[in-house]
């Protein structure tokens, strides 16, 4: 499993894809946060996950933070 932070703008059309695969991998994540964003302008979440399922987010939305590290990206 790797960790990764997700962060996206709520007003772009990648947050519906991040809500997308969160309902999708929710039973299959290791570690899922709440929406630690505000919500109204940001949704952040910390996840861990195996490769297969990271991969199919955008890079856009994957962050650095102290729980994933340095984003590869």
């Amino acid at each position: 499993m790797k960790r990764a932070t997700i962060c996206v703008d709520a007003d772009s059309p990648e947050r519906q894809v991040v809500l997308d695969w969160l309902s999708r991998w929710q039973g299959k994540l290791l570690h899922c946060s709440p929406n630690e964003g505000c919500g109204c302008c940001v949704d952040l979440y910390n996840v861990e996950a195996t490769e297969e399922a990271l991969s199919e987010l955008p890079s856009s939305v994957l962050a650095s933070s102290d729980w994933a590290g340095q984003c590869a990206t």
